[in-house]
């Protein structure tokens, strides 16, 4: 078991494949009791219920070694001749193939309403992020405090390791998050099963009046794959607080007098 680099949240994968590898097995060894009074089709039913739960803890992986697994115990233990992977009967030879698809169905089904609670909670949490800065912009809150909490709904949105707000000018290079949620100025793209990870540093430009009025460096974990909406959302923070700095008349007139090369 360990932390999920990606949400912050704990992979069970490890133990999801402890049920569907070792949890089937010992059903199927605890059931050879019962092999002569419960029918053979409800003793597969039985086993279908470990390779749900398997799924349910692990994902998919688990979910398909439980029903592979299951198929094998349940021929091994509960199906004559008993400890062959021998089958005499052509019901039991049903019964087994069903048990298998029967199991990678439902593993899969479980694992498809898992990654739609995950999305139903991440877009109820982005919506939060926006609507916290844009909270803070329509109440007229200082600068410096949009900014802290710009960079603090960043560090949550994008898994950053840090994220520091530069007014300008800049001077230092660095690979852009452009509007459209693409990486300029990098030579390789580094992908992860859930997307895109950023370089180790990423500069997000704050716009105000068409002009860049600040950055933010993104400090981010390169095992952290981000989706395009993910940068699209980065962006729409980082214009809230680009609006709300060219409001601040005092911020933008400094940067009109600033000498232009």
């Amino acid at each position: 078991m360990r932390r999920d680099g990606g949400n912050g949240g704990i992979d069970w994968a490890a133990p999801g494949y402890v049920v569907g590898g070792i949890g089937t097995i010992l059903v199927a060894a605890l059931l050879v009791p019962f092999r002569g009074a419960i029918a053979t089709a409800n003793l597969a039913l039985i086993m279908v219920i470990v390779v749900v739960l398997a799924a349910a803890v692990g994902g998919r992986g688990a979910g398909a070694v439980g029903a592979v697994v299951a198929a094998l115990s349940f021929d091994f233990f509960l199906t004559q001749p008993y400890l062959s992977m021998k089958i005499e009967s052509a019901d039991d030879v049903e019964t087994t193939l069903l048990l298998l698809v029967i199991g990678l169905v439902v593993g899969e089904i479980v694992v498809l309403a898992r990654r739609n609670r995950r999305s139903a909670h991440r877009g109820s949490d982005v919506i939060a992020r926006v609507h916290r800065i844009a909270e803070l912009v329509a109440a007229g809150a200082p600068i410096d405090e949009v900014v802290h909490e710009s960079e603090r709904e960043l560090v949550g949105l994008l898994a950053l390791r840090d994220c520091i707000f530069e007014p300008v000018p800049v001077t230092r290079p660095l690979p852009r998050l452009e509007r459209n949620g693409a990486v300029s100025g990098v030579a390789h793209r580094h992908h992860t099963p859930t997307g895109l990870a950023l370089p180790a540093e990423t500069e997000l430009p704050v716009m105000g009046r068409g002009r860049q009025l600040g950055r933010f460096v993104l400090v981010a974990d390169a095992r952290v794959g981000l989706t395009l909406e993910d940068r699209a959302v980065a962006v729409v923070i980082s214009d809230q607080l680009g609006a709300a700095m060219a409001a601040d008349g005092r911020r933008v007139e400094a940067d009109e007098r600033r000498p232009r090369g």
